[in-house]
């Protein structure tokens, strides 16, 4: 499985809670890492004290390790994870459709659909807004993989569910993870490469059951539900 990580470099979409969290915990195992913002100079801040913590930690990192602009980013980085609101979502897609189209990357998204702290402005639209509508949608990875329409492009679930201080304190357990097959190969190993259990979901038509909260269509891992309980979303 860990062949499928070999050429990987990791990209952070958003300097927030989780952005944060995932940008220290991918770079403290050795992964390359850019860190993206629409302020670069945040992201290059945000790269600094990354690297600062992992020095006092005796961990510095020895990879590629800066932060850029969202263009930036995404130019250099194959497997990116989008740590910014849902509501910007499709406008990320768009901006950066020529930096993205047949360049064989990787998406992971964290924004919440049907989280009991959700509310209509993180749900997909539900009416055609593009070209390559297939709707209505009720997870927000099977939209954006239809509007931008590249086969080369892979998108996954993961991590979605958790709390960034469980990604930033290393609280590994098990994860649920479903998408396009790339996608969720380099996600699942890279969960097993930090200690977390990659629990394999399915694929893109699946993945309304592991989409978080509360819903008719959630079902929970069997790993995931003993592990967490029926309350955790």
């Amino acid at each position: 499985m860990t062949d499928v990580l070999k050429d990987v470099v990791v990209g952070v979409a958003g300097t927030g809670m989780m952005g944060s969290a995932h940008a220290f915990r991918h770079t403290a195992v050795g992964f390359p890492m850019m860190i993206g913002s629409r302020d670069p100079q945040k992201a290059q801040q945000l790269a600094t004290e990354i690297e600062q913590q992992l020095t006092l930690k005796s961990a510095a990192p020895r990879v590629r390790f800066a932060g850029a602009s969202y263009k930036g980013m995404v130019e250099r980085a194959n497997f990116i994870i989008l740590a910014i609101p849902a509501t910007e979502l499709r406008n990320f897609i768009d901006a950066y459709r020529e930096d993205i189209v047949s360049k064989k990357k990787c998406f992971m998204d964290l924004p919440v659909t049907f989280s009991r702290y959700g509310s209509s402005q993180v749900l997909p639209p539900t009416t055609s807004d593009g070209p390559n509508w297939r709707g209505p949608y009720f997870d927000m990875i099977n939209y954006l993989s239809d509007r931008l329409n590249d086969p080369s492009t892979g998108f996954v679930k993961a991590w979605h569910n958790l709390y960034f201080k469980s990604i930033m304190n290393n609280k590994v357990q098990p994860v649920e993870c479903g998408g396009h097959p790339r996608a969720k190969a380099i996600a699942m190993a890279m969960m097993a490469k930090e200690g977390w259990e990659p629990l394999d979901c399915g694929g893109m038509e699946d993945l309304l059951r592991i989409e978080t909260g509360f819903h008719e269509s959630r079902v929970r891992d069997p790993i995931h539900l003993e592990f967490d309980g029926p309350n955790h979303p």
